[in-house]
């Protein structure tokens, strides 16, 4: 088992984010910070968690309870403690038949741009984007975080660790606030979706930066997207504590548009990621800047994040 490593102590850690839509910084409101802070801030805490919170079963059950009529009155509370704009939603809040039906919302015709360019490569969904215009050998390697081996995170696959060596990559963390709904960031002709199986860990920072390599251990799913113009690109979706469930809505082996619907997440946090192979893209400069000074950028579905390299 892992062994405690966070200097956390238990205290309120300070998120920050730099808003892309008008530059500045704010700080997150972490959804249940007071659990997490116990999760993982304590030795007895992390024993905890490790043993009993983040396996499958436990999200199973929960997501149970999320899925059924008894969770409805959850949603309200949900969308005041949050900030959620329910007026982007697909449909009437009374029209909810369950938490979970609105967490994986659907959201107005136009209430997310697609940027057109056939150059252009957009965020996949809502959410703190970190870019690496470079991976370091083999490593999805960040400050703030556990070094993550290509190797254990493709699930021992080497092929595709070797060509995404040197290669590129974006981290997109999707906070319970977020629309949940996760699309194609370029076109292209999609594959199957693999599952490699594992634990339910939090995507959220007191996790991923207190030296866990959460996204090795979490359960995910990947998918190749032969693209137009941007080479092969693995799509990845990462499970999170109490996300047991990761839905795919595509139909494997067509040609899709990008920003087309891929899937979604039930109720939690959850982390999609996207490898891209040497020479192929050129992420924007304010991305790079923001995760160069260690800060996430809150991006929006659609939203043009990179450039095909000419």
């Amino acid at each position: 088992m892992l062994s405690f490593p966070s200097a956390l102590k238990g205290q309120k850690k300070q998120i920050r984010v730099v808003n892309r839509a008008t530059g500045e910084l704010f700080d997150e409101i972490v959804f249940s910070e007071d659990a997490m802070r116990v999760f993982y801030g304590s030795e007895l805490g992390f024993t905890l968690t490790s043993k009993f919170l983040t396996n499958p079963w436990v999200s199973k059950l929960y997501g149970a309870y999320n899925d059924s009529g008894a969770s409805k009155h959850k949603i309200e509370e949900f969308i005041q403690e949050l900030g959620i704009d329910a007026s982007e939603c697909e449909r009437e809040l009374a029209e909810y038949q369950s938490f979970n039906d609105f967490f994986a919302r659907k959201l107005k015709p136009g209430s997310r741009p697609i940027d057109q360019d056939p150059n252009v490569v957009i965020s996949p969904g809502d959410g703190r984007i970190h870019v690496f215009p470079q991976l370091k050998e083999d490593q999805l390697a960040y400050v703030k975080w556990a070094n993550v081996s290509l190797f254990d995170l493709f699930g021992e696959n080497q092929a595709l660790t070797q060509r995404y060596q040197g290669g590129a990559a974006f981290v997109l963390r999707l906070c319970p606030s977020d629309y949940h709904r996760f699309h194609f960031p370029a076109s292209g002709r999609v594959s199957i979706t693999k599952t490699i199986d594992g634990a339910l860990h939090s995507v959220s920072p007191y996790a991923i930066e207190s030296n866990i390599p959460v996204f090795c251990l979490n359960k995910r799913t990947i998918c190749e997207i032969d693209s137009d113009l941007f080479g092969k690109i693995v799509c990845m979706e990462v499970g999170a504590l109490m996300v047991g469930s990761i839905v795919q809505t595509y139909r494997p082996g067509m040609k899709v548009n990008k920003g087309d619907e891929k899937g979604y997440f039930k109720f939690g946090g959850s982390t999609t990621i996207a490898f891209f192979e040497p020479g192929r893209i050129t992420f924007d400069s304010d991305l790079i800047s923001n995760t160069h000074e260690t800060f996430e950028t809150l991006v929006k579905m659609g939203e043009h994040i990179g450039s095909r390299v000419s």
